[in-house]
């Protein structure tokens, strides 16, 4: 796998890709612990404008040396399935809205950021993402994870195929995220379709000697059309 700078060529929308990376927004100070609530909606209502509501997690994933996640995810996966059946909340609430007459479809959004306490770069071991039109549905293998004390629920690994690819934000900081469609389901659907990102953290070959481990987070909002 070669994952590619995307910064040269990066639009801010997710319509082409389903990926961009901006800028965190200025002046607002928030320590990493706390919900970035007020940050990400912003975000949202901006490359989404037709956004009708928001679903903000009261908290975040975090990742690296001294958190519950002390790992990487070395190996291409997709968090969630491709249909709404395939939500792991989808009870009946879920149901019933989705299949409300006012409901167009319901979309996650990932923001994945590097956090304190790093002080430099992530130069090691950042995140890729792939983008979905280079995807062959029939490289997509699908499979089921547990999350702590919720049920079992389908995910999706991939299996390598030449013409995918992939990409990712150099030497990512602090004040920079990653944003990154991790489900979606329109009602306008005739059947399954792909418009996530398999995503997996990889070794940046000649990344410099003694760099700093990478600590991140997850941060997910559904929104609803």
């Amino acid at each position: 796998m070669t994952a590619k700078d995307w910064n040269a060529s990066a639009p801010i929308t997710l319509d082409i890709s389903h990926f961009t990376g901006i800028g965190m927004p200025k002046g607002v100070e928030t320590p990493v612990t706390h919900v970035y609530a007020k940050e990400v909606e912003q975000i949202v209502r901006e490359l989404l404008p037709d956004a009708k509501d928001l679903e903000l997690d009261p908290y975040c994933a975090r990742r690296g040396p001294g958190t519950k996640n002390p790992n990487y995810s070395f190996g291409p996966h997709q968090d969630y399935g491709l249909l709404a059946d395939d939500w792991p909340l989808a009870g009946n609430d879920f149901r019933k809205r989705f299949a409300g007459p006012d409901c167009r479809g319901m979309m996650a959004l990932n923001f994945w950021r590097p956090v304190l306490p790093m002080c430099g770069p992530v130069s090691k071991t950042p995140l890729a993402v792939c983008d979905p039109r280079t995807v062959k549905m029939e490289d997509i293998v699908a499979t089921s994870i547990r999350w702590d004390e919720m049920p079992h629920h389908r995910m999706m690994t991939l299996a390598h195929d030449p013409e995918q690819r992939w990409y990712y934000y150099p030497d990512m900081t602090t004040d920079e995220v990653l944003i990154f469609k991790s489900f979606q389901h329109f009602k306008t659907q005739s059947g399954p379709e792909l418009n996530t990102c398999f995503h997996t953290a990889f070794e940046v070959p000649n990344a410099p000697l003694g760099s700093e481990p990478r600590q991140s987070a997850e941060y997910r909002v559904r929104v609803w059309f």
